[in-house]
């Protein structure tokens, strides 16, 4: 490696003093390249996981490699990595800022079932930095959570005649027996749209038919099932989602992808094929090209994954068509890119250490003048240029692979106004990745034995390798493993450089390094690069920059930074800026710039992070200037990702297992706790506290409760979209109401007239903030009641943040409304001339506010709170220690389904290191995965078995 990154330097400088001479637009490209690179430099992130799934009650424990993606080294541009879990919808249930060192970090999240209920999760890590070059270079897993007792197990299939829907459902428990005659509340759901709403029973087997059709113009990639067991009493049963997946052979995509990117009248030309099924998975297919003449002009068979390839020679003022045999004996005609009459082609092949180049032109390019030029760069980075001059004949070019690095390289041939014409990517392999070796000190371990691995790394040339690796060690009875998934190897070396979704990435790498391989996997490996989309440059923005600073800023270190601003919003020079921290306990002071701008560096945010940040004027008072903070942390909107198939659904044995030996544990660790069998499950909710709150009825005694910890989890949120995510039933909707006549008897009546008001379910919401009824606040504006109230209430919603807010409480039942009609309400009000509902008909919200100056709470003048996203520690991964003395007692309570988790592997001088741990209680195969880097551009991964067997 370091071979050809020194050679990549000396090309480039070479390049650049060559053809600075006799080829000015070279000059200009390369230039423009290398500028790109300098102003926008891409980080590669990959993320190694202790498993691919997990169960409530578990700990998902992470290893992230950040690397500049040039030379794959450390990333020194970000220091801030964020990593979230987002659920079905794309809502982040939980986000986490670690701090990254040398490009490398690790961390954990416990999955607690108050923060996450079970379903499909996508987990994302990221850089802020990564935001400027889209979701395409986010690192993106998706990961489903178990829960351990009283789920619902579905086993669905699904047919379908043209638009008809016919679902077959059977419910069990987790113990395998039947859901019989359970009564269940259906939907039928596109996206968040419901389609159809209705009501069945299940068999005594558990079973039910939902069948359906399918309205015009909806398609299955949002379509799902809802269902939900309907129970008398408070408790309701979890709603399980079930995603409808069809394999309708005439719904099959068939992409057709000319080698270089379009077709050209008279040049021989490789055509890469792709299929896909509808549920997104690949389909094997077969087939024949025919032209407009019904003559057939080849035919192909796809090989791997629904890819192929096959050649032609398309004619000028000809159409084609491919007639494709797809699953089920179906057939079905796909077009075929037009012929172009005029243009180029860009043809490459493997052969041996050597790349051979064609480019080809149609006859009045070939007889032109024109200049064209050859780039090939890997990761960003020009590793081979040459201009192009057809002069009657079609160009070869033969490039030894040893001017690219180990990974993708992309061919680009551009003409002269600096427009791309062909482009092509292929995967050069120096099958030089780094030798891993993992030793077992014995052959086969039993229950509770001490196991020892002996590490060794070593480079291509045998050399010891000094290096930093992540090992997990999982029990295949509960863990399933996937031996053709992602690694390090495959995510950094070809996956991150591609767009969408690569299918089983690790099996092409498999064996990478014996070169007594067969080339199947080679063939199979230019075949995807031949049909899949790449990440990269776009060339408009490479030779027409638009110079101006990122909208992602690049975060090396955590900082606290902001402006001070007068009462005209310009900035302060000179101010004082005083910040104070209690956990860490700290004082910091600083001055303004001439912008008014301040910075605080090296803090340490963790736990509950908070700082108060306090400015003067240069008089030293604070009444006249305002704080507003910069560069924070502004969280991400994700595109709607396709509907997961949730870990309840069509679910594995080993999966299965793993939550039913997740239960187990947890009962014999009860059992040894001396907390006893119970002959009924009793499930204890802990009631949430609203701290210095005013409830009539008492802190906490509510329909609904909202305490501290949500308000932290909720950020910058605002008070209007906190109870509209949060409260269940809130909405706006309109009221009838009686308007009186201002002269009316007492026997007269009013008039009904339609309003809008904010509601809780059928209730109109009454908002109280720190006690006091905003109601009572005389200072509803100039417009009429009816319209004045909705905005005057829409004012504090607006005005308040999630960070103001303490709590909130929501009183809607009579239990709790009660005490808050009779404070505030008579029998009803009359206000305006309106008569509005009595005190029974209201939802009464109280918001606990950190100030507790209720609704007259205006902005400290020089006063911010600022609370950022703190540090997420990692904890030490549990390692049970077994010795004489205890190797037999509590047999039957360690039952991890992660038998070892091991992030910091450091090999030595030597290129070694020594990992050890104890097996748990239970005889089972391990699987161990071992994965790192040199820190130096090279990767190693491996993957080994442990027999664990009985004493």
């Amino acid at each position: 490696m370091k071979k050809i990154v020194a050679l990549i330097i000396t090309l480039s400088a070479l390049s650049c003093m060559s053809f600075a001479q006799v080829n000015n637009g070279l000059m200009t490209t390369l230039s423009a390249v290398a500028g790109q690179r300098d102003r926008m430099p891409i980080e590669k992130l990959y993320l190694q996981l202790d498993k691919p799934y997990y169960a409530l009650g578990d700990t998902l424990r992470f290893k992230a490699y950040l690397l500049n993606a040039d030379f794959l080294k450390p990333s020194l541009k970000s220091g801030l990595l964020y990593v979230e879990l987002d659920d079905n919808t794309n809502k982040c249930v939980k986000r986490m800022m670690v701090p990254v060192v040398s490009g490398l970090s690790w961390g954990d999240m416990a999955l607690v079932d108050k923060d996450f209920p079970e379903g499909s999760y996508t987990l994302r890590a990221y850089t802020n930095w990564m935001l400027n070059f889209g979701e395409d270079y986010v690192f993106k897993k998706s990961i489903n959570i178990s829960a351990l007792s009283g789920s619902t197990l579905v086993k669905a299939t699904f047919k379908a005649d043209k638009n008809k829907i016919f679902a077959s459902l059977r419910f069990t428990g987790l113990d395998k027996n039947p859901f019989r005659l359970k009564d269940m509340q259906l939907k039928v759901m596109n996206g968040r749209h419901t389609l159809i709403k209705d009501k069945a029973a299940t068999g005594m087997d558990g079973s039910m038919d939902v069948n359906f059709d399918l309205p015009d113009n909806v398609g299955i990639k949002d379509l799902s099932i809802q269902a939900q067991e309907i129970r008398k009493g408070p408790e309701q049963a979890s709603t399980l989602i079930i995603p409808v997946t069809l394999n309708r052979p005439e719904n099959t995509d068939v992409q057709f992808l000319p080698e270089g990117g379009n077709l050209a009248a008279g040049i021989p030309t490789r055509i890469g094929f792709k299929a896909i099924s509808e549920d997104g998975k690949a389909a094997t297919i077969s087939g024949k090209v025919i032209n407009s003449k019904g003559q057939e002009i080849v035919n192909f068979q796809s090989t791997h994954k629904g890819m192929g390839r096959f050649e032609m020679t398309p004619q000028a003022g000809e159409t084609y068509s491919a007639k494709v045999n797809l699953p089920g004996d179906a057939i079905k005609s796909y077009p075929l890119p037009v012929v172009n009459p005029t243009g180029t082609a860009l043809r490459i092949e493997s052969k041996g250490d050597m790349l051979e180049v064609t480019i080809n032109a149609t006859p009045e390019l070939l007889n032109g003048s024109g200049t064209y030029y050859l780039i090939a760069q890997t990761r960003g980075l020009i590793c081979y240029t040459a201009p192009i001059s057809f002069k009657g004949t079609l160009i070869k070019k033969v490039i030894g692979k040893d001017q690219f690095p180990t990974g993708i390289a992309h061919f680009t041939l551009l003409n002269n106004t600096s427009q791309a014409l062909n482009e092509r990517i292929v995967y050069i392999a120096h099958n030089d990745n780094l030798q891993v070796n993992i030793a077992s000190s014995k052959l086969n371990y039993t229950i509770r034995d001490s196991i020892a691995l002996a590490i060794t790394v070593k480079d291509n040339a045998g050399k010891p390798v000094r290096g930093s690796f992540s090992l997990a060690v999982t029990d295949d009875s509960q863990v399933k493993t996937d031996s053709v998934g992602s690694t390090i190897i495959s995510n950094l070396l070809m996956t991150s450089d591609l767009k969408g979704t690569v299918e089983e990435p690790g099996w092409y790498f498999e064996n990478e390094n014996n070169k007594n391989n067969t080339s199947n996997k080679a063939i199979a490996l230019d075949n995807l690069l031949l049909t899949q989309g790449w990440v990269g440059y776009d060339w408009k923005a490479i030779f027409n920059p638009v110079i101006q600073p990122p909208k992602y800023a690049a975060e090396p270190e955590f900082l606290v930074q902001g402006k001070v601003t007068n009462v005209l919003n310009k900035g302060v020079e000179k101010s004082n800026v005083v910040l104070f921290s209690r956990k860490p306990e700290m004082v910091k002071e600083t001055m303004t710039d001439k912008d008014g701008q301040f910075i605080f560096k090296g803090l340490f945010p963790i736990d509950t992070a908070e700082f108060k940040i306090q400015a003067r004027n240069k008089a030293g008072k604070s009444f006249d200037v305002g704080i507003e903070m910069l560069g924070e942390f502004n969280p991400p909107k994700w595109a709607t990702a396709n509907l997961m198939s949730p870990w309840y659904v069509n679910s594995d044995t080993v999966s299965l297992n793993n939550a039913s030996t997740k239960a187990a544990q947890q009962k014999a660790q009860a059992t040894l706790r001396g907390e006893g069998n119970m002959l009924k499950e009793v499930v204890i909710k802990e009631k949430k506290i609203v701290k210095e709150s005013h409830n009539l009825n008492g802190p906490g005694e509510a329909d609904q409760v909202f305490d501290e910890q949500d308000m932290l989890k909720a950020g910058k949120m605002t008070l209007g979209d906190l109870l509209k995510e949060k409260v269940k039933g809130f909405n706006i909707g309109p009221f009838l109401h009686v308007k009186i006549h201002k002269d009316r008897k007492e026997d007269e009546s009013g008039v009904l007239q339609k309003r809008v008001s904010y509601r809780v379910n059928e209730k109109e919401m009454r908002l109280v903030i720190d006690g006091t009824d905003v109601d009572e606040i005389d200072n509803y504006g100039i417009e009429p009641f009816p319209k004045g109230r909705f905005e005057f209430i829409k004012h504090y919603l607006d005005y308040f943040s999630a960070e103001d807010i303490k709590g909130i409480e929501v009183m809607f039942n009579s239990a709790y409304n009660t005490a808050y009609g009779n404070n505030f309400l008579g029998n009803g009000i009359i206000f305006q001339d309106f008569e509005y509902p009595a005190k029974k008909d209201w939802a009464f919200v109280e918001i606990t506010t950190r100030s507790g100056k209720g609704p007259w709470m205006m902005v400290t003048p020089g006063i911010y709170l600022y609370k950022p996203l703190p540090y997420t520690l990692p904890k030490d991964f549990y390692r049970p220690r077994y010795t004489v003395k205890n190797v037999a007692s509590a047999m039957g309570t360690d039952l991890r389904s992660t038998i070892h988790w091991a992030p910091r592997v450091a090999t030595d001088k030597d290129g070694k290191a020594i990992v050890s741990f104890f097996s748990a209680d239970k005889p089972a195969d391990y699987t161990v995965v071992l994965e790192g880097t040199d820190l130096n551009g090279g990767f190693g991964y491996s993957r080994q078995k442990i027999k664990v067997g009985k004493k």
